[in-house]
């Protein structure tokens, strides 16, 4: 559904990607691992078009969005959900006005469609009994799931996740990878998660690519890291750290 081909991005004379290659399919999660500051985030925001690379392409669908105008983005978009590390959560709407902002602000469906939308949305993230409180009322967790609520309530066919366990304590971790494994197991979803948690990707994702120094050193089945012979992946394997 996604493809990079070639990407290469630059911020003046730093080189963020280098000719970087990568796709991600239909109903697979690929995870995108690499220490902290090389670029991960940058190739969400190349798949939704927020950025335009230096050279090379970004394809959704099979389609070349590089050339598009914002407003011909629109539609590509919006069949992808994102999941920002932050949550970007709304602090003065509930959380059931914040699942149902951007449906009232863009689609003009009935009053009765959107409150059926959020309902589902709130039930698959478990979070019957709170569809009132604020968002402060939370804890980091459960605003992780009312964002992936969100990023599900346009039915996308694609989710992108940033860092999404990033500050979580171990049980909401796994809560939150769960919810992500259930979206390809329940819904036939596709997901690509940037993360410098090894565990995470042994964890969940199908496929793995890691970008390491503005290039892709590895990409493939995710059982198939331990055959690698490259010297940072061997280091993350043997330590589990990534702040090289």
């Amino acid at each position: 559904m996604i493809e990079l081909r070639n990407v290469t991005l630059k911020y003046g004379e730093k080189v963020i990607l280098d000719k970087v290659s990568l796709t991600v399919r239909n109903n697979t999660i690929k995870a995108v691992l690499g220490p902290s500051g090389v670029g991960k985030s940058t190739i969400i925001k190349l798949m939704l078009g927020l950025i335009k690379p230096n050279s090379g392409q970004v394809f959704v669908d099979g389609i070349d969005i590089t050339p598009l105008k914002e407003t011909e983005l629109y539609p590509i978009r919006r069949k992808m959900g994102i999941v920002f590390q932050g949550n970007a959560l709304f602090d003065s709407m509930t959380i059931s006005q914040n699942m149902s902002f951007f449906l009232r602000e863009n689609l003009q469906l009935p009053d009765e469609e959107i409150e059926h939308r959020v309902m589902e949305q709130i039930r698959f993230a478990g979070l019957e009994g709170y569809e009132n409180q604020l968002p402060e009322s939370l804890s980091g967790g459960m605003k992780k799931r009312v964002a992936i609520g969100r990023a599900l309530i346009f039915n996308p066919g694609m989710i992108l996740f940033d860092e999404p366990t990033a500050g979580l304590d171990p049980v909401s971790s796994k809560k939150i990878l769960n919810l992500i494994a259930d979206l390809r197991q329940n819904s036939n979803l596709g997901a690509v998660f940037v993360t410098h948690i090894i565990d995470d990707v042994f964890a969940i994702a199908d496929e793995t690519a890691v970008l390491y120094q503005g290039k892709i050193i590895f990409d493939g089945p995710t059982g198939k890291l331990h055959e690698s012979d490259h010297p940072f992946i061997r280091s993350i394997l043997s330590d589990k750290i990534l702040e090289l």
